[in-house]
């Protein structure tokens, strides 16, 4: 008998496919995701949580069934263009596959998704918040991604006009934008322009002034959901400064009042690596009617509106690609056996599948918190607004919410989004072979994931936009005050009070780093501005960690959340760690299936890494520094 014993896989009976290479068919993917449900109740009534769980439920069904079969249809037949009817009428019409429609209609109709923060619906009495509003689109984009940049710019349309646009504009386009039934009507914002891009203010696109309005003509270049019956759209009406100073922003329907075609032409469809789904085109102005949304001169400051809601909406969605591949690298990896056990036993899957997991459960508490300031914000604009205090001419209103969110908003699109391409690269890998398949769902998660760093500004636009808020708007501040409450309310914790400590020792030399910014030369200020944009991530997203760790031991004596915790400063501050020990390193205490799961962690099983970290003046190295190359 020969000493090595085989394989319990050897001379074994065939395994049906289903056994052999799982996939995610038919699993709820709100009831598996734990983490989701413990951010909403630690930030809903209990009645809101109630009111919402039912339809989170059905929506999470539908990402493991009919939302994810739709998308991968509407994926494989994009959108076609069909410029003129039969007899040579302009018409613009970009002709959808039926599973779009039906993906439109699943979004807009069945859930609400762009009514839903601005009128009662789904039986609630009043508007959702933005915490809940962005939980029902996390869960959507999981299983479809595309078609939630139209649904998100027509959320922010009706903001912008709302805010900004006269009585008569608002009566005439908003209602239609927040009906869910057929007679939904979609927003757009079109702003980039050949010779522009990043660069808003080398705008072309002329606004004539003419006896009855205004006429538009020029053309733009990347216009996403081109076929839009409402597009906010930045122009230079004749005579205006150069720069972004001279932009105006015009309301341009797609159909005239008199039920005639708008003076333009939509001239090709972009043939994208991703979301392929949805319509983006470029189109010519030739004399277009438009109307205007607020001051001729501050068409920027509103347009930046429009684009900061379209940024938090940006990296939810990058964060809801990184859970979705989180889910399928999970399932593979539990379902697969290879080399004589499961591959989730594998010490190196299990590092994969945990750096994946660090990085989706801080991008979901980054956004989430970003929308909960999110909500203050707005409370606050709506109670100086009703006092009449609030500056017409304001680019950022003073109070210290509309500062952070100012902040955030840049800080977690630059961040999630960049990340979400590495997390969901490593997803596809975890699945091998297959995943590069595109009969599975990670090359369009792949593809899809490429976009959320061009879109509304790239990395590097949106890491000078940190800096603007920090220099211009004073955003700092609030940023850091509201980090060291976070950290007191831990400090004297008897397990994560060194930990608070160590975050406390890193935020006063980055706040220290921060106050330097207006002294540097501007080279360098600019050269270091992703690397200060990635460190007060990593800081807040820390901070955020912590608090959710510190309630988790409170309510359950679960240490779950602090593995979570450790094994993120683990990637992004290792000089806390001993040294040579991996972020992974956690995983070792005997409860990585609960660690990588949702299961119950208990003290002993990160004691070891936990008294392992270093307080922030034993580690080596020089303090923080705001610029260049770190």
């Amino acid at each position: 008998m020969s000493a090595v014993s085989p394989s319990p896989l050897r001379n074994a009976a065939p395994l049906p496919p289903e056994m052999t290479m799982p996939d995610t068919r038919g699993v709820n993917f709100y009831e598996i995701d734990d983490d989701l449900k413990r951010l909403l109740r630690a930030t809903l009534t209990a009645a809101e949580f109630a009111q919402a769980e039912p339809h989170l439920h059905e929506l999470g069904s539908l990402v493991g069934g009919r939302l994810d079969e739709l998308s991968r249809s509407s994926d494989r037949h994009p959108p076609e263009l069909r410029g003129t009817d039969q007899r040579g009428v302009l018409i613009n019409a970009v002709d959808a596959h039926p599973d779009t429609v039906e993906l439109t209609r699943i979004g807009v109709e069945q859930f609400a998704l762009v009514a839903m923060s601005h009128r009662p619906v789904l039986g609630f009495s009043a508007p959702l918040s933005h915490t809940l509003k962005y939980a029902f689109w996390y869960l959507f984009v999981q299983g479809e991604f595309s078609l939630a940049c139209p649904m998100s710019m027509t959320d922010a349309a009706v903001r912008v006009l709302r805010r900004y646009a006269s009585q008569e504009l608002n009566d005439a386009y908003v209602a239609p934008m927040l009906r869910t039934d057929a007679g939904y009507q979609s927003g757009a914002q079109f702003m980039t322009e050949k010779q522009g891009g990043s660069d808003v203010g080398a705008n072309l696109l002329r606004a004539e002034p003419v006896e009855n309005g205004w006429r538009l003509w020029g053309d733009k270049w990347f216009c996403s959901n081109v076929s839009a019956d409402v597009a906010l759209v930045l122009a230079r009406p004749d005579g205006a400064a150069p720069g972004t100073a001279g932009l105006a922003m015009f309301l341009m329907p797609r159909v005239l009042p008199d039920g005639s075609m708008n003076h333009f032409r939509v001239t090709r469809l972009k043939d994208k690596l991703g979301t392929r789904g949805l319509a983006s085109g470029e189109i010519v102005f030739e004399g277009a009617v438009g109307y205007p949304v607020g001051a001729l001169d501050d068409g920027f400051r509103q347009m930046m509106s429009m684009v900061n809601a379209s940024r938090l909406s940006n990296a939810v969605r990058s964060s809801a690609l990184m859970r979705r591949s989180l889910v399928e690298a999970t399932t593979a990896a539990n379902g697969r056996d290879a080399f004589g056990g499961p591959l989730a036993e594998k010490p190196l899957m299990r590092d994969t599948l945990f750096r994946m997991l660090v990085e989706t459960e801080a991008a979901a508490v980054m956004v989430f918190h970003t929308a909960g300031i999110y909500e203050r914000a707005d409370a606050a604009v709506a109670e100086a607004a009703a006092h009449s205090e609030l500056p017409s001419t304001a680019s950022v209103p003073p109070d210290a919410d509309s500062r952070l969110l100012r902040l955030l908003t840049p800080l977690v699109k630059g961040v999630v989004c960049k990340r979400a391409r590495q997390v969901v690269a490593e997803g596809m890998e975890a699945r091998g072979g297959n995943g590069y398949i595109d009969e599975w769902v990670d090359g369009k998660l792949l593809r899809d994931a490429q976009l959320g760093s061009i879109w509304e500004g790239t990395t590097s636009i949106v890491a000078l936009d940190v800096q603007r808020a920090l220099l211009r708007n004073r955003a700092g501040a609030p940023f850091f005050t509201d980090i060291r409450a976070r950290l007191d309310r831990v400090s004297a914790h008897p397990e994560l009070g060194a930990l608070s400590s160590a975050l406390s020792t890193w935020a006063r030399e980055l706040e220290e780093a921060v106050s330097e910014l207006p002294e540097l030369p501007e080279q360098s200020r600019e050269l270091g501005a992703i690397t200060l944009m990635n460190r007060m991530y990593d800081l807040c997203a820390a901070s955020l960690l912590l608090a959710q760790a510190e309630a988790q031991i409170r309510d359950s004596r679960d240490y779950r959340k602090v593995a979570v915790l450790l094994g993120f400063l683990g990637v992004h501050r290792p000089a806390l760690s001993p040294p040579g020990a991996e972020p992974s390193s956690v995983l070792l205490g005997g409860a990585a299936l609960e660690i990588l799961g949702s299961g119950h962690v208990s003290l002993a099983a990160v004691r070891p890494s936990l008294e392992g970290i270093r307080p922030e003046s034993a580690r080596p190295g020089t303090p923080e520094r705001a610029a260049g190359p770190q």
